[in-house]
């Protein structure tokens, strides 16, 4: 085991480390024999023939880009719906990608627009719906439940429109463009290496190295499309781009076959280029060094991370720059393992091409990898070779499970509009009555106030009456005794003692301070009955209040029996609403299902309405597209029809439909002019005949001429 590496790295990346530690050597391009090359030459022609999508295919893709135009440009106002990527530019493979972008304007929340798309697309049956808002461009993927054809929806990417119309451009240049990325895309995909979002590079910045490598060949086989004069410059997003593609004149491309340039792609990316030191670049003539682009080597490098020394090594791990965004390496999402794969699988491939081992063994599938079929489905590949009994029998049996479907979403509309009407209802009967409520609520609470003061006006009471003895009427009546005692005129010879003297002043300032706390008493009682008489008027008023609420409701109410035993309160309300939310998603669960049984009844329909001779097979595969009136009749040579017809050939029901809509057999429509020419005279022979009739008949009662005297 090699210093730093585990076994499994080892038995994993076996070339990429050998090469690190030098005991390892790849083979040279001189290694490439022309015997092997040109036996290359035609596995790399049947590679292209196997991953070129089917008409079929080609059909459906069609459909489902038509499907989601009307659905989504209707559901998101101001919105317009654009295809690109590799089915625009001819490079999409079998079962591959629609890549879409839906431009939407003045949009100011992004994560809404995808939350509201996946939901759209929910209720449009696609399946393995992925909102992806983090990203740099925010996309939806999601899969056509129809056909399986993977889709990618992102959101506002006008940027990709223009990459499209460059690389299309450089396709329709040489068909050894088409070859090359075909075969190279196909590989990367079969092993693995083609997901960005699994640490690997994109099928896009695959696309990018095929044309860097034809552009860098010592006889290139396309030019630089960005170079020239005048010059395209455009906003996106706020930032301004040199969006210009240019042909050149004059230029005469390189004889190179695809199969040297394929093999030759291997070795200029695995073998030869220095990624620690130059950025790949379409624009310009030589690979540009990474500090023009302020695009450093990663400090960590992906051995150190491998190994466990780092966390992380950073962006630029490879340095390929976008065409037209200067500032987007469209490495930055490779990671340390996805750059292992990368080196590890691209050596593995130059190797076997040098040894002349057969294409489509290096092409194989990495083990545990599943890939999509490579045969679209048939819209009616299960039905094919059942009797017409049987599929009507499902048919009938789809109709009445879609008689249910249809009964319980009704039921479930009519619950939710009203839980919707009720609660709208109620919410308008608060609104209403919020002026009384919130004098309600103020009467309550000045109780409250009230209450807390009479609590403290009675202790304060309680608390002077504790420490009186006398009633206030006594009290007044001995101050008033002793006060005139103290300040009558002494009679010299009856002078009190000094004692007793003494003792009326004791008594009357002691009366004094208890006329005084009786005083206190009274006022605080008196507060306190004050505050009683208060309180309950106040109650009364809030009992009016309620009264008056409480028919107020019931006069709002009154055309909701539903409502008027209710006491209207902001929780039910609430409640309703949350019921009416509830709904909404078991509704959404059930037409969901109620569509998928509709599709399956047309679908049935279709079947039956071509017969077991052609079972729908004609039909547009894929169910999108088609006619709304079943499946659309097949395409007939009418000539060959009509020549048929006029030797007594058999014609089956779409030849006569075919000769209908062409307007009928030559022969037929003379016949058809001498017809209508016939009728037209015997016609005039009969009404001749007529009018020299005198013999008296009985006509149709009510239908003739009224007389005058009528």
């Amino acid at each position: 085991m090699s210093a730093g590496w585990t076994k499994k790295q080892v038995a994993r990346w076996p070339r990429v480390i050998g090469r690190l530690e030098g005991t390892y050597t790849p083979p040279s391009l001189e290694a490439m024999t022309a015997e092997v090359s040109t036996a290359l030459a035609p596995q790399l022609d049947a590679v292209e023939r196997e991953v070129t999508p089917s008409e079929v295919e080609r059909k459906q893709r069609r459909g489902i880009v038509n499907h989601l135009t009307r659905t989504l440009e209707r559901q998101i106002r101001g919105s317009k719906l654009h295809p690109f990527g590799s089915a625009e530019t001819g490079l999409v493979l079998r079962r591959g990608d629609v890549d879409l972008c839906l431009v939407v304007k003045d949009i100011r929340k992004p994560k809404g627009v995808l939350r509201h798309l996946a939901n759209v697309l929910e209720s449009e049956d696609y399946r393995d719906i992925q909102t992806i808002g983090r990203a740099k461009v925010p996309i939806v993927k999601f899969t056509d439940a129809a056909t399986g054809i993977p889709v990618d929806l992102s959101l506002n990417n006008a940027l990709a429109l223009r990459n499209t119309e460059l690389i299309a451009a450089y396709v329709d240049l040489d068909p050894r463009v088409k070859s090359v990325a075909l075969a190279v895309k196909h590989w990367a995909l079969q092993r693995g290496l083609a997901n960005a979002f699994n640490g690997t590079l994109s099928s896009y910045a695959w696309t990018v190295l095929v044309l860097r490598h034809l552009q860098s060949v010592d006889a290139p086989i396309v030019p630089n499309l960005q170079a020239g004069e005048p010059r395209r410059i455009e906003t996106y997003d706020g930032r301004r781009h040199d969006t210009t593609v240019i042909m050149p004149e004059g230029f005469t491309p390189g004889t190179a076959t695809a199969a040297e340039l394929f093999a030759g792609f291997f070795h200029r990316w695995f073998v030869q280029h220095n990624w620690n030191k130059r950025i790949v670049s379409l624009r310009e003539s030589d690979d540009p060094q990474r500090t023009k682009r302020r695009w450093p080597a990663p400090k960590h490098g992906p051995v150190k991370e491998l190994q466990g020394a780092v966390d992380r090594m950073g962006h630029h791990v490879m340095a390929i720059e976008d065409p037209f965004d200067l500032d987007h390496d469209l490495s930055r999402v490779v990671k340390a393992d996805g750059w292992a794969n990368l080196m590890e699988e691209g050596l593995r491939m130059w190797e076997g091409l040098v040894q002349g081992v057969d294409l489509a063994t290096l092409l194989a599938p990495v083990d545990g990898l599943r890939l999509a079929p490579d045969q679209p489905r048939g819209l009616f590949d299960d039905l094919k070779g059942m009797d017409r009994e049987k599929v009507a029998a499902l048919l009938a049996t789809k109709k009445a499970e879609l008689n249910v479907a249809q009964e319980r979403v009704d039921a479930l509309v009519a619950e939710r509009e009203e839980a919707i009407r009720l609660s709208k209802a109620m919410r308008g009967a608060l609104k209403d009555t919020e002026e009384m409520s919130q004098d309600i609520r103020a009467l309550a609470r000045g109780l409250r106030d009230r209450a807390a003061e009479m609590d403290q006006a009675k202790a304060l009471r309680d608390a002077e009456n504790q420490r009186l003895v006398l009633p206030r009427a006594r009290i007044e009546e001995e101050l008033k005794r002793l006060y005139h005692t103290l300040t009558a005129e002494v009679d010299v010879f009856r002078v009190p003692s000094l004692e007793r003297e003494q003792r009326n002043f004791s008594r009357f300032f002691e009366l004094q301070a208890m006329h005084r706390a009786k005083v206190a008493s009274d006022a605080h009682h008196q507060r306190y009955i004050d505050l009683l008489r208060v309180q309950r008027e106040e109650v009364k008023k809030i009992r009016t209040l309620e009264k008056d609420r409480k028919q107020t409701h019931a006069d709002l109410l009154k055309d909701e029996p539903g409502l008027k035993e209710v006491r209207v309160r902001s929780g039910d309300v609430d409640e309703y609403d949350r019921r009416a939310n509830r709904i909404t998603r078991l509704l959404k669960s059930r037409r969901k299902e109620r569509k998928q049984l509709s599709r399956e009844v047309g679908r049935l329909e279709a079947f039956l309405k071509g017969g077991p001779q052609r079972g729908g097979g004609q039909r547009r595969q894929g169910g999108r597209g088609a006619g709304r009136d079943g499946p659309r009749r097949p395409r007939v040579d009418v000539k060959e029809v009509r020549e048929r017809a006029q030797t007594g050939g058999t014609l089956s029901l779409a030849d006569l439909g075919a000769l209908l809509d062409q307007g009928g057999l030559p022969g037929a429509q003379q016949d058809a002019k001498q017809s209508k020419r016939h009728r037209h005279k015997s016609e005039r022979h009969a009404a001749s005949r007529r009018r020299n009739d005198i013999q008296q008949r009985r006509g149709k009662r009510g239908k003739g001429p009224r007389s005058p005297r009528e």
